[in-house]
């Protein structure tokens, strides 16, 4: 499976903020840029994606910065994935224009094999929370 950068990064960020969601702490993104060695405009791109999509908030002024809108107990590396991937493991896997992604789809012998494999890491992923990463 091919994890792209957008993923990578976000998941990234999401520690980074879940290492105080407890105190309910705001981080900038240019403490979390810095600390990780990510460029700042790419973060800030991406805090955007996972504030729209309400894991995330945002608070602007002297104290503000991100932090998690939910418990990292239930937001889940799947759910990361989902948010910046749209393309399952193969592109014959996906429901849209399935005749138009491959020649062999209607005798291939790997689909059903790349099927599970993308399902077994569905749930993988669905299974490891932000707290457990």
């Amino acid at each position: 499976m091919y994890i792209s950068r957008k993923t990578d990064y976000g998941l990234i960020l999401m520690q980074a903020l879940r290492d105080t969601f407890a105190s309910g702490r705001f981080l900038t993104l240019d403490d979390i840029a810095t600390h990780y060695h990510l460029p700042y405009a790419y973060l800030e791109k991406l805090a955007g994606v996972l504030k729209r999509s309400g894991v995330i908030e945002a608070r602007t002024g002297k104290n503000g910065g991100y932090r998690m809108a939910r418990d990292p107990k239930k937001i889940t590396a799947q759910e990361i994935v989902d948010i910046f991937q749209q393309k399952p493991l193969m592109r014959c896997l996906s429901a849209k224009n399935r005749k138009k992604t491959c020649a062999l789809l209607s005798v291939c012998p790997s689909r059903s094999g790349w099927r599970q494999i993308d399902t077994e890491i569905r749930k993988a992923l669905s299974s490891l929370t932000i707290a457990k990463l």
